[in-house]
Order: structure tokens, then sequence, then C-alpha cells
């Protein structure tokens, strides 16, 4: 039987974050050093790969990988068969961030959804709509229609997008943030009801591993060798 694999993020606070947790969990991660990429639990069947936060629910859903650790976030937005996946451990107890709505503060009549709805109506009878730049399409818009905004469309985007209302290639934006600095840096602030989705780090896992009862109020490596001992 092949190895259980691990995948951790390759980088940013999720992955230190990350492996911070598995040293308070007396787990110890040792890289390859000729792969870096590549590594392994000492003492335990694991083998770990270290991937983009963004590919991570991909490569557990599809079988690369058998647990994650992952933004909840990225877990929601990217998941596309909730049936083969689920979440083992929801809070790691690092990763904390908000998906919030954001729009120019020169738009002083807009402080809540329900003027964001105005807002989409008007543009719409102007025969245009309003254009969001996000990276979160799934979680915004369910979140929107949800929350009566019918008349928008979302603009793909990356990297410091928060520029896009001034560039002018979106009206506002949907965005990750901890403590909303860039937000208002760029002279936007945040729809007061506007949260979209509240994120942490979490730990994923294939549901065909999971076994039954698994007590995920158990330190991380207990849980580990929980499904180790599963898979046998």
């Amino acid at each position: 039987m092949n190895k259980l694999r691990l995948l951790l993020p390759s980088e940013g606070a999720l992955s230190e974050g990350a492996l911070e947790l598995l040293e308070n969990n007396n787990i110890s991660v040792i890289k390859e050093k000729s792969r870096k990429y590549l590594g392994y639990i000492q003492g335990m069947d694991v083998d770990v790969l270290f991937q983009r936060s963004s590919d991570i629910t991909e490569e557990v859903e599809s079988g690369n990988g058998d647990l994650g650790i992952v933004g909840l976030d990225r877990y929601f937005e990217y998941r596309k068969n909730s049936y083969s996946t689920k979440v083992i451990i929801e809070n790691l107890g690092f990763g904390k961030a908000k998906l919030v709505l954001a729009c120019p503060n020169s738009w002083i009549d807009v402080s809540y959804l329900s003027d964001l709805s105005d807002v989409a109506i008007q543009l719409r009878n102007k025969g245009m709509d309003l254009r969001i730049a996000t990276k979160y399409p799934k979680l915004v818009r369910d979140f929107l229609k949800q929350a009566g905004v019918n008349y928008f469309v979302l603009v793909s985007a990356s990297g410091g997008f928060e520029a896009a209302p001034i560039l002018g290639y979106a009206d506002m934006i949907a965005d990750i943030t901890v403590t909303g600095t860039t937000i208002r840096d760029n002279d936007l602030k945040i729809i007061k009801d506007g949260i979209v989705f509240e994120s942490q780090a979490s730990l994923i896992g294939k549901k065909s591993l999971i076994p039954e009862g698994l007590d995920s109020s158990k330190d991380l490596k207990k849980i580990i060798n929980q499904i180790l001992t599963n898979r046998i």
C-alpha cells in the first residue's frame, strides 16, 4: 500500500502556520534536499507534498493527495465533488481571514447590501452591469444571489486587484482580508453586511479514508494515526 499523502501549502502564511501546527503536535516534517516540494513525516507512514494553496483541494479530490491543509475559503471555492472529500477539522487555529465586498469610498450612499442592490438595478436600467473583481466567483455569486443582488458580472482577477475600480475594469471588489488595511489604502470601504465568508485553515481529506466515529477533537498526530490504522 502506498504511503498516506499529506498536502501542505508551499508558501505564505498558511505554509508557516501548517508547519508550526505539525511541530506543536510532535509531527516532524523532513524536506527532501534534492526535491524541494517533497518530504515525509518522521516515524509515520506519510509522505508530504508541498503544493500551491489553490491546488490542494483539487489534488485531494482527484486522488493525488489523501489529506490536505488548506484555507476553508479555497476548499469551498474550488471543490467540484462534494461526495469525494470532507472537512475533517474545520478550524486548525490559524489562517483566519474574511472574504468581503468592498466598494469605493466615493459611493457615499452605499453602506449595506440593500444599497448595493439598488446600485445594481440603476446600472441595469442604464444597460450596464455592476462589475465585481474577485478570485472567488462561486462563493461571491452564491452570496449575492442569496442577498437579493441580482444584476452583476464577476470579473476574473489575480494579484493586487484592489486597484481595479481605479483602473476602471471593475466597479468594486470581493477580496480576502485579515485587517482591511490594503482595502482602506486603496480608497475602498467594506460593505457593512458584506462578509461573504469567514475562513481559517482546515484539514480536509478523502471521505473514503475517514473512519467512522473519527474524533476530530484529538490532536493531529492521533487523527493521522487513526486514519493510517483504518487503511490497513
